[in-house]
């Protein structure tokens, strides 16, 4: 085959954000069974067709443009096409490609487009793209606002998106700290929208419209009139001055004491995380920052009063529920605990009697809960492990259902028909080490 080269106009940097790289080399690194052609970066696959190949895991495919491919073996790709999204395909498969947008394989071919099997009709990528809308599950209840710059958050927060029902604020230069960068607002805004997917398996999309109107703090909602905040920030507390983390420091930002008292907010994402010295680099532990305390706020502030009941059964504020020492939120975590899979050793008084102690206690414990239930502990904690503090047994459905049958009744009743799981690929293509990836975030 001639081989080809990547005229200037394709090389299509903007798009890219400069967020790829060249440097020649022989073999492909993405399929290495790939015959190189002769000329820098330049492959054949015999499967799947000749392509451009840069560093950062995107290539340029001479039919189906550029794709950004995270991780391969060299039989089995998970694709994300800027307009098709997310496609999957094997070296049996191919060109059947599975379309993630619509849930359903299709057929492909460059001369003719995209086969649909149950219609026996060829569609041109528009006319596929334009499926994924009218095939999708939308309404007024789903938004994904733009990135604002926004002077109503405090001298901290000088941006914000507000995304299905949660406002995200991003805290600028300030305090002697720079500002967390609009690309990384965008990651976490991303993953929003995929624990608030309506169209994921099993949602209950009126549960889950209802869990937006409670984060939002709608008439009628348990916290009305209070929106559901989730702040991002740089670094630690310790590496703004003042620390606004600290009481004294707090009052140093004007006008964060009144907006922390006029809305419902828990804890901090970070930015390149050093609360534990170093700034972190790594993407599968940025993973774990964004989830767990997306977590903490939507578990709190969004899941009871979504699903019917769930108001009475997830008590976990003794300021807000007078009948918390009842609820089956208190008896699953006393489960946990007797049972060994949720250690208190670090946790005020061990106490789960103590409202301060049980207040804290729920938060983690749900969220601990939930990672159990999607096996994410296993692949984003340290190590794959969080033991002593939530056993090893119980980061699988069935280790949770064995151990804390409670807890695995609390999660299926309440929180599997609101909260959608995550793909591995989708978040890991988010998030990388060295802070690479993209986004993908597209405000309506």
């Amino acid at each position: 085959m001639k081989c080809l080269f990547l005229p200037a106009s394709i090389l299509f940097v903007s798009f890219l954000n400069g967020n790829y790289s060249v440097s020649t080399k022989t073999s492909s690194i993405i399929l290495p069974d790939a015959s190189y052609l002769g000329s820098a970066n330049w492959y054949e696959s015999s499967w799947f067709g000749t392509f451009f190949e840069t560093t950062n895991s995107w290539l340029y495919h001479t039919n189906l443009g550029w794709l950004y491919i995270p991780s391969s073996t060299t039989n089995n790709l998970w694709i994300y096409n800027p307009d098709l999204k997310w496609l999957w395909t094997t070296a049996t498969f191919y060109p059947w490609l599975y379309v993630s947008e619509l849930k359903e394989w299709r057929y492909y071919s460059n001369q003719k487009g995209f086969y649909t099997p149950n219609t026996k009709q060829w569609l041109n990528k528009s006319d596929l793209i334009a499926q994924f809308t009218s095939s999708l599950y939308t309404s007024a209840s789903y938004s994904s606002g733009n990135l604002v710059s926004n002077n109503n958050l405090s001298a901290w927060f000088d941006r914000s998106i507000e995304i299905n029902g949660l406002m995200l604020v991003i805290a600028g230069e300030v305090g002697g700290q720079i500002a967390v960068p609009d690309e990384w607002a965008k990651k976490v805004a991303q993953t929003v929208k995929l624990l608030t997917d309506p169209n994921s398996e099993g949602i209950d999309i009126s549960s889950q419209e209802q869990m937006i109107k409670v984060l939002k703090g709608e008439t009628g909602t348990w916290h009305a009139g209070f929106s559901s905040v989730q702040r991002i920030a740089y670094g630690s507390g310790a590496d703004y001055s003042p620390n606004p983390l600290t009481d004294l420091g707090r009052q140093s930002y004007l006008g964060y004491e009144n907006f922390q008292d006029s809305n419902m907010m828990n804890d901090m994402i970070w930015y390149r995380n050093s609360s534990d010295g170093a700034p972190n680099s790594i993407g599968d532990y940025d993973i774990a920052e964004v989830l767990e305390h997306l977590m903490h706020t939507i578990h709190l502030y969004g899941v009871p009063g979504a699903v019917p009941n769930s108001s009475d059964a997830l008590q976990w504020d003794p300021d807000f529920h007078s009948g918390w020492q009842t609820s089956e939120l208190y008896f699953a975590v006393k489960e946990a605990v007797d049972n060994g899979v949720f250690n208190l050793a670090d946790y005020r008084d061990e106490n789960i009697n103590s409202p301060e102690t049980y207040r804290v206690v729920c938060k983690e414990y749900l969220y601990l809960l939930n990672f159990g239930m999607w096996e994410f502990g296993q692949e984003f904690w340290e190590n794959g492990t969080l033991s002593p503090e939530w056993s090893d047994q119980a980061r699988t459905p069935s280790g949770v259902k064995e151990l804390n049958p409670l807890g695995f009744s609390i999660f299926n009743s309440y929180i599997k028909p609101i909260l959608s799981k995550p793909s591995l690929s989708a978040l890991r293509s988010i998030f990388q080490d060295n802070d690479s990836g993209i986004s993908g975030y597209q405000a309506d």
